[in-house]
Formats: structure tokens, sequence, C-alpha cells
């Protein structure tokens, strides 16, 4: 059976900074050895060279606070103040911590420990009894962990700045549209090896913009690429996230403006799932009664588990210029369904005319049964009988490859168009 604590050889190899790297190996050599105080001193020292070096990083990248930081433990070090230098070190926690979030709260608090015993371990600190300062090994090891875990193994953008850099990023016109190129771009991004906090600010981010900011189609490919490129990379916190996060986001979008929630229940799998269920009930509801001018959805809420049904429901009550606007590659049945029920019941020779067009350009998406009734309805609809497009509607009809001109003529000697058989 495997050990629960972490080798700590293993944890080493996490770590990013050469010099952090060295001093945290010295430091678990000295753990091994049961020099526990050296352990804990050598462990501080790589935190602090991890820091410093991190906003060295920083600097280079633009970051204005890494540089303000920088400038000072510069001058201090030039000019060989003590004071000013000792100073920098013991603020430099809550430099990383709120400066340059490099450290959250919590890891704040572990690594201030380490600070204070490390204090402890390299001054002759006397205790109650005038015993100096003994570490434990256990005390020794979980600072060793907590420095890498926290802190040694994390790229120096972590907090605000690693935040705008993602989003910049995606910004960009240059940002791929495929799931593929957009993991290859955010694997040499921060958010390679981000905290679980950056993946999570990162992802409720870019669902805001997809319910804020989806009328480009590139863009909403753009976001929904990246959000997929990082649930390949950070799955658990992906899923935590929406999990948590969807319904709240959902329930910020006015009524009316719900079709804003279409690009991400459209390209975000799972995410019917996780939304809460009176929020699954508002979108079904509001599908049911979808505005004429967001018809153009139907085809994806047709497909869609959670919408189908009401989906279904709006394409019944869908109005002939709904149906009329060419909003589909494949048509779906139900539309092709309701063009037929609006067509056999056209009320007027322009309304006929114009379904015609659409029934001749459809053909081949038709049942025979629906072929037989629209052939039917030429004869029995004065206003279809009478258009000036039904000639037209039999012949295309006659070429669908399910029916025989022999059964288009039995059809319409039933409803007495005799002037277009071609039988006899």
């Amino acid at each position: 059976m495997s050990s629960p604590l972490s080798d700590l050889d293993e944890l080493v190899l996490k770590c990013r900074n050469k010099k952090a790297k060295n001093y945290i190996r010295e430091a678990v050599a000295c753990y091994k050895s049961s020099a526990f105080r050296s352990a804990i001193v050598s462990t501080w020292i790589a935190v602090s060279f991890d820091i410093i070096d991190k906003i060295r990083d920083l600097t280079l990248a633009g970051d204005k606070e890494a540089e303000k930081q920088l400038e000072q433990f510069d001058k201090a070090r030039e000019a060989n103040d003590l004071a000013r230098s000792l100073q920098f070190e013991r603020e430099i926690l809550k430099v990383a911590r709120d400066k340059l979030e490099l450290i959250s709260q919590v890891e704040y608090i572990d690594l201030e420990r380490l600070q204070q015993d490390r204090n402890r371990c390299a001054h002759p600190t006397m205790t109650s009894d005038g015993e100096i300062f003994n570490p434990s090994a256990e005390l020794a090891r979980v600072h060793i962990r907590c420095a890498i875990d926290h802190l040694l193994q994390y790229p120096p953008a972590q907090g605000k700045y690693a935040l705008s850099k993602l989003l910049k990023e995606v910004d960009s016109n240059y940002f791929p549209v495929s799931v593929s190129d957009a993991f290859i771009s955010l694997t040499n991004s921060p958010l390679a090896h981000a905290r679980d906090s950056l993946v999570r600010n990162f992802i409720i981010i870019l669902l805001k913009k997809l319910l804020m900011d989806n009328k480009d189609y590139q863009i909403v490919r753009k976001l929904s690429s990246a959000l997929k490129a990082t649930e390949n990379m950070h799955s658990k916190v992906y899923f935590n996230t929406l999990q948590e996060k969807l319904s709240v986001l959902f329930k910020l979008v006015p009524d009316e403006e719900l079709y804003r929630t279409f690009p991400i229940l459209q390209r975000i799998s799972d995410s019917w799932q996780m939304l809460s269920k009176d929020i699954q009930q508002k979108l079904c509801l509001y599908v049911k009664t979808l505005p004429g001018e967001y018809f153009d959805e139907i085809g994806f809420l047709l497909e869609h588990d959670g919408l189908k049904e009401a989906a279904q429901n709006r394409v019944s009550i869908s109005t002939t210029e709904e149906v009329l606007n060419d909003y589909f590659f494949i048509l779906p049945a139900e539309i092709v369904k309701r063009i037929v029920e609006l067509y056999t019941k056209s009320g007027c020779f322009a309304e006929a005319n114009s379904l015609s067009k659409l029934i001749i350009t459809n053909k081949s998406f038709l049942t025979k049964n629906q072929v037989k009734e629209i052939i039917k309805a030429c004869g029995i609809n004065d206003q279809i009988k009478n258009s000036s497009e039904v000639g037209n509607v039999i012949n295309a009809l006659r070429q669908h490859r399910s029916v025989t001109d022999e059964e288009v003529d039995n059809w319409l000697k039933e409803v007495e168009l005799l002037k277009y058989l071609i039988s006899e």
C-alpha cells in the first residue's frame, strides 16, 4: 500500500525556478538528515527567491505593480540598506498576496507560519523553559510541501494580471476558433499551470461574455473554443464552476433576452444538466413562445434534448413568414410538417405561391404521405388550385424519389385535377 504522504523528491521536480529549486532541494536534503531547523530556513529562502524572481518576470511582461516592487528592492540592495531590505523581506508575503495576487489568503496563512518558524530557527530564540526552538520533522515537512504546493510550482502570472492577459489573448483577432488550436494557445499561457481560482475566474468571465457579446458569430466561436479548451485542461474546476455558477448567471439575464443563453446551451456540453430546475422550466416556456425575430434558432432548439419538446410546440404555431426565411441547410422534419400544413391550408393566392417555392426547393425532405397530401390539397383548396405555381408544384413532386407518375396521376384523379395527368 502506497504512503498517503507526497514524495518530497517528486515535489521538488514541480518547481519552476532554478534558484528556488536548488534551495528547496537543499531543504529536502536537510530534512532527510534530520537538520530540521536548516530545512525550514532553506525553505523560506526558496520562497523569497521565488517571489523576487516572479516579480522580475512580471516586470518584463509590463506589470506596473511588479515594476514598483522591483524598484524598491533594487534600491535597497544597491544602497546596501539593510533595514529596508529586511523590511522588504518582512512584507514580501503581503506583497505577493495583496499587490500581485500570487497567493491566496489561505496560502498566505500557511506561508506566514513558515516565515515565523524560519525566524525562530534562524535566531537564538529561547522558549520559556530556556530551550532553543527545536522544530519537529512533521513541521519541517509541512513547510516544504506548502512552499511547493502554494507557490514554487506556479508561473509568475496568477492574479489580475494573469486574468487580463488571458482575456486579452482570447479577444485577439488571431485567437483560433477551433478547440484544438485554442488548446495549443492556452497551453502556452498562464492557464497552463494555473491555480483553481484563476481558472474559475477565467471560466466565469467567458460565460458572461457569451451571454452578453453573442451577436458576432466569430466572437461566439472564439469564446466557446476557449471554454472547451479550458475544459480539456482543467476538467474538474471547469465542471465544478459550471455547476456552481451557470444557473446564477442565467438568472441575471432579463426574461425578454433569454435568447442570449442559446450559444451556451448550443455549444457547452452538459450545460443543460447543470442548470437548476426552475431555470430549465423558464427556458422551456420561453422557447414555446419564442419571438419571431429569433426563430432562426429553432433548428438547434429542435435538436436540444432539454428544449426539443418546447421547440416542437413553437414550430406548430409558426407563421408563413417565419418558415419562408431560409434558415436551414437541412430542413428539420418538424419544419417540413409545418410547411406542408401551412401550404395545404393557404388562405390566399399570395400565400400559396410563396409556399409553393418552398415546397419545390425542399421537395427532397418530404415523405411520400406528405407528397400525397400536397397533391390532393392542390385540387381541394381553391387558393392553391387557382394559384400560378400549382403546376410547378405538381411537376416538382413527380420527381420525388418515393413516388411514381402513376401514383401521382391517381391522386390527381381523386381531386379531379385531370389537366395535370401524364399517364393517359
